[in-house]
């Protein structure tokens, strides 16, 4: 993690920097002509006259301006160090425009100071006698800065030499030696691989699998390097995969010989959205806007993680499930613990005792879509916030930024020579590119706060308002059959269409919010929003939804959702002057969700 304290190459500056001003003083002492502590016609003094440089009588006030520079010289400097640290730990640039006037103005301060300071000290006023100080300054910088450098020199000389000596039996390249070092890296890729075999070793004795000349065969092979070892196996080596992975196996045996199932593909996304609602209302007595229901449609194009959140009994949890059998499939459910901690608790274990890996069923639903790679195959994780999202998910959290085809698990190691299920390959699983992963999240005291981590990494849809029932067309109510590759065909083809993508004139707008957001309540709009914003508008105005109502979605929920909890003075105003900009920019009767929770946010302040 970035820190805004000083590193130690800020340190090592900071000295040179403070060395300098000494030798400043230390010149300006040298070229008093009425001798200062030194006497005249010292070799400083010699060289300054050498140079041209009038000789001068310091007076007191002079010998303040000197000290003066020298001071402001090193807050200055640390200043500056400080604020770049600042830049690094919030922008990741320091030359920013912003960082860059911060920067100015520290300067201008510095140096009013120094000047104002100094030219105060100069009492009585005289005009001669303040060039004069001046001068005495400019002539003490400029040999101050010459004995630094010879200094300097003499101090690095000195230390290349001790280092040399104390390192004179070993060898010094000046020139990279090509040779030298792919013979060193290919050595330590020997010493990576005998770890590896001896590990595959370790691991396979630990099952109860390997007798004793296959470990020998092991050994064998590591300390010959013979990576290819696998040409000499027998059929002794482990392979008794139903036993390792019980469940794992039990599903390669039931479904290696399944049938191609058919779809029903003839609908639209506006149809789809309409007809999900309808048969939410109809079915199961839910009714729900139809901004809701396009939002979380139009939302799987755009992430793969979907949170629903609001107060409990909002029916968060019911349109996750009755989705799935709107569309004739099942959905998964896991119940999130709070004692989960890690990864374990959705993907299991190698049990050392047992000699088993404990498969949960989080592992086996995943396993079990590899199978099934034309269906749409939604995991609910209910009351996700009840646990640390980055505990548990984090593995998730961090595929989800890679393409779909590098959506991959370790699972474990195996051991060597391992004739593991089929679709695990080398302890590898290939997550279902069909995968939707769903959170509902409670807000009350007993849940955790979700991070913006995962907050920009999901498509968020909040349930706070009360539903209210509506008259259903029990034409349109009935379930569906929807294949996973008519979804991405249909979102696709929402995205290729140019009416529905946003246009200049639609970013500039947008970006007159963002911009105002930024500066004034510092909450960034970075790549993954922008792109998100990409994927989902379109979609949404396929759905029958419009581009400023998409926009709404998103900014309310990516960007002043991050206000929840922030109660510094100058919030509430910014939230006036946004109401008022988002009026003057979209029209008073605009970004209806933004302005809903910039009210709220208002109340609490």
């Amino acid at each position: 993690m970035k820190k805004t304290h000083f590193t130690r190459k800020n340190y090592i500056l900071l000295s040179l920097i403070f060395f300098l001003m000494v030798m400043v003083l230390f010149a300006g002492l040298c070229i008093d002509s009425n001798g200062g502590i030194f006497k005249t016609g010292n070799p400083v003094q010699k060289v300054g006259l050498a140079f041209g440089f009038p000789a001068i009588d310091a007076s007191t006030q002079a010998y303040i301006l000197l000290v003066l520079f020298c001071i402001y010289g090193v807050i200055f400097a640390s200043a500056l160090m400080f604020e770049m640290r600042i830049a690094k730990y919030y922008e990741n640039r320091i030359w920013t425009k912003k960082y860059a006037i911060i920067y100015l103005v520290t300067f201008v301060i510095c140096l009013v100071l120094f000047a104002g300071i100094g030219i105060a000290a100069q009492y009585p006023y005289d005009l001669n006698n303040i060039l004069n100080s001046f001068l005495y300054v400019l002539e003490s910088f400029v040999l101050g800065f010459l004995v630094f450098v010879l200094l300097g020199s003499l101090i690095l000389a000195t230390c290349s030499l001790f280092v040399n000596f104390i390192n004179i039996d070993k060898p010094f390249r000046f020139f990279s030696n090509k040779a030298e070092e792919e013979e060193e890296r290919q050595e330590k890729r020997d010493k990576e691989e005998i770890k590896r075999l001896k590990e595959q070793g370790d691991l396979a004795s630990s099952f109860g699998e390997l007798n004793s000349d296959k470990k020998s065969l092991v050994t064998a092979v590591a300390s010959s390097l013979n990576v290819s070892g696998k040409d000499n196996k027998d059929d002794g080596i482990i392979k008794d995969k139903e036993r390792v992975f019980p469940g794992l196996s039990t599903i390669d045996y039931n479904l290696e010989s399944k049938k191609e199932d058919k779809f029903d593909d003839g609908y639209s996304l506006k149809e789809i959205c309409v007809r999900f609602r309808n048969y939410l209302a109809n079915k199961e007595k839910l009714y729900f806007d139809q901004k809701t229901i396009n939002a979380f449609i139009s939302g799987m194009s755009a992430s793969r993680l979907i949170i629903l959140e609001g107060l409990s009994g909002t029916g968060k949890s019911s349109l996750a499930r009755y989705f799935s059998e709107f569309i004739n499939e099942k959905s998964y459910f896991e119940q999130v613990q709070a004692t989960w901690r890690d990864r374990t608790a959705l993907l299991g274990y190698y049990n050392d005792f047992s000699k088993t890996y404990n498969e949960t069923e989080f592992l086996k639903r995943l396993y079990t879509e590899t199978y099934f790679l034309n269906h749409i195959n939604i995991m609910v994780l209910d009351e996700i916030n009840i646990s640390r999202v980055e505990y548990y998910f984090a593995d998730f959290l961090s595929i989800m930024e890679y393409p779909l085809s590098d959506w991959k698990l370790k699972i474990m190691q195996l051991p060597y020579d391992f004739d593991a299920p089929k679709n695990l390959t080398d302890g590898v699983l290939q997550i279902p590119s069909n995968t939707w992963f769903i959170g509902t999240a409670n807000k009350d005291d007993s849940t955790y706060t979700i991070t913006d981590k995962v907050y920009d990494r999901a498509i968020t849809i909040s349930f706070d308002d009360r539903n209210v029932p509506f008259e259903v067309n029990a034409d349109e109510s009935g379930s569906i059959t929807l294949s996973y590759n008519r979804l991405l065909s249909l979102f696709k083809e929402a995205q290729d269409n140019s009416s529905f993508n946003l246009s200049k004139e639609d970013l500039d707008k947008l970006f007159v919010l963002t911009d105002f957001t930024y500066n004034t309540f510092d909450i960034t709009f970075g790549n993954r929003i922008m792109n998100q914003i990409m994927l989902f508008t379109p979609v949404f105005v396929s759905t029958g939804g419009t581009k400023e109502d998409a926009l709404d979605f998103i900014f309310a929920r990516k960007v002043i959702a991050k206000l929840e909890g922030r109660f510094e003075d100058y919030i509430k105003q910014g939230l006036l002057d946004l109401k008022s900009l988002i009026e003057k920019t979209y029209g008073k009767d605009s970004f209806n969700e933004t302005n809903h929770i910039i009210d709220k946010l208002l109340r609490k302040l």
